[in-house]
């Protein structure tokens, strides 16, 4: 079984251990189709400025005003969570939702981890991090070495993916730029990627997705997949479930299925 990425310990190998065996999503292997969903009727799950869903759709971890939370989604149940003392942003699970990025909210913005202790139980780390200021969703482990692209800086559109080597991220390929709020989200396969941003033609905000034939390749051209000004969006259940947070501070899922 891999790490997590940014800390290594037996703990890590007993939280995440049998991961392929509990999710075991191997029809997950195909880069999303640019479906829109703009037809799709959204369902309100939670208060929320920021979350992240785990990849069997149970859970996410939402951050707000009053702090951060785990919402059980069958139910809408929420149970206080602690990630230290700062608002935060930019919160990425990877998808057995053992471990997750985020970004605490100080100048400059620090790209921090949590490891999952159990229900509603986590253990923040600065350690085995990568570089840069905020990260989006991880692929599975399942799937190989974890991928993760990170936004290197708050200012900037510069994007470096990068790949698990035994607790360590290392770059992979080139810096790209992407007109991403945060940093975009990869699906568990890592063939896609989906980030809120602006149409460079139209100049009007949108949900955009992009695809890759193969791990290794860069992604092509985004496709606007939802109009509208949504933020941090999370694409899961094969693609056909799309997780955004609209104004007033609400955790919606769009689906298609």
């Amino acid at each position: 079984m891999r790490s997590v990425g940014f800390i290594v310990t037996a703990a890590v190998a007993v939280s995440i251990g049998g991961c392929d065996v509990v999710f075991g999503l191997s029809h997950d292997r195909d880069p999303c189709d640019a479906t829109s969903f703009a037809t799709a009727t959204p369902k309100d799950l939670a208060t929320a400025q920021d979350f992240s869903v785990s990849w069997d759709r149970s859970f996410a971890v939402v951050s707000g005003d009053l702090g951060a939370f785990e919402v059980t989604l069958a139910d809408g149940t929420t149970t206080p969570i602690d990630l230290g003392i700062y608002n935060m942003s930019g919160l990425a699970m990877a998808p057995e939702g053992t471990s997750m990025f985020f970004t605490a909210v100080v100048e400059p913005p620090s790209l921090q981890g949590a490891l999952r202790a159990g229900a509603a139980s986590w253990v923040t780390t600065t350690a085995r991090l990568p570089a840069g200021t905020f990260a989006g969703t991880p692929t599975a482990d399942e799937f190989g070495p974890r991928r993760v692209l990170v936004r290197l800086r708050d200012a900037t559109d510069q994007i470096q993916e990068y790949e698990d080597d035994d607790g360590l991220w290392k770059p992979h390929g080139d810096v790209h730029e992407v007109g991403a709020m945060f940093a975009p989200n990869l699906t568990p396969n890592g063939l896609s990627m989906v980030f809120a941003g602006t149409d460079p033609t139209t100049l009007e905000p949108a949900v955009f997705l992009a695809t890759r034939a193969s791990i290794d390749d860069w992604f092509g051209d985004p496709i606007a997949i939802l109009p509208g000004p949504h933020r941090s969006p999370q694409l899961l259940d094969t693609c056909k479930a799309l997780y955004v947070v609209d104004d007033p501070e609400t955790l919606r899922e769009y689906d298609r299925s």
